[in-house]
């Protein structure tokens, strides 16, 4: 019987649950939250450790997974708008690390019996690690596309109140404010509503015309369609705006009615 300690289990599996969350946010194409992923990393392994002390082996009971791989989730990811996508693509992950963990020891001529991860040797987790790699670059190659896209970070503040969007930066946008010659970003109106009393965020979705003339501080853009068309967006000066992180004062922003995207990656381009 192989004795276990505690602080060499806690460090295996923060490492390892620290990759399986950076794995989900390049996989989901999400924006690298480092220390949410430690904060995440570091409950599962606190977690796993738990379940070893006398009285708390009902932690590892399969229906007790689910509610670590939700908490995980939440500390990791619990400021982007779409949990659920988040859980459903880190089960996806881990189902996948199982699988390889499992596949690497009947290569190696073993098998597992359950347990912890320290009755398996180093080369096997690095075989599972590069089984799961493999298995993700080939199942989710459409992610992984989206995922060389850039998406930035986007907080935008107006009269108190603050949303932080996912923008696809795009070299070819060139909307900008005929008035004061500000680029604009697009977004949509959902993900803007926020910024907006409750009586007017409607009014987002409905014709621009109407909406200037309800909504203060707003404004008409003129902006070119894919077909060639003409049309209006719905505009407005933010109060503030930050880019990853940076204070950008030449930015406007401009509000679509219709969804942006076809895959809830981003919901603005900039």
């Amino acid at each position: 019987m192989k004795t276990v300690y505690l602080d060499e289990l806690f460090l295996l599996d923060l490492i390892i649950d620290y990759f399986l969350l950076l794995g989900t946010a390049k996989l989901l194409a999400l924006p690298y939250r480092r220390r949410r992923f430690l904060a995440g990393a570091a409950l599962g392994a606190a977690w796993s450790c738990a379940a070893l002390l006398p009285g708390l082996g009902w932690l590892k009971r399969p229906a007790m997974l689910p509610v670590l791989a939700a908490a995980m989730t939440l500390a990791a990811f619990g400021d982007q708008r779409r949990l659920w996508r988040c859980f459903a693509g880190f089960l996806g992950v881990s189902a996948l690390f199982g699988g390889a963990v499992y596949a690497a020891a009947l290569l190696r001529g073993g098998g597992i019996s359950g347990g912890p991860l320290l009755r398996l040797d180093m080369r096997v987790l690095a075989l599972s690690f590069a089984l799961c790699w493999a298995a993700v670059s080939l199942l989710f190659r459409a992610s992984a596309k989206r995922a060389a896209r850039r998406i930035l970070d986007v907080t935008v503040e107006r009269q108190g109140r603050a949303v932080r969007l996912r923008a696809l930066e795009d070299t070819g946008n060139h909307l900008m404010d005929p008035v004061t010659g500000c680029a604009a970003f697009v977004a949509e109106a959902g993900a803007l509503s926020g910024l907006f009393e409750p009586v007017d965020a409607p009014l987002l979705r409905g014709p621009p015309a109407e909406a200037v003339l309800r909504i203060p501080g707003t404004r008409l853009i003129p902006c070119q369609g894919v077909a060639g068309g003409r049309n209006l967006l719905l505009a407005f000066r933010p109060d503030r705006v930050t880019v990853d992180g940076e204070e950008r004062r030449d930015l406007i922003a401009a509000v679509a009615a219709a969804p942006i995207g076809t895959d809830g990656a981003y919901d603005a381009v900039i």
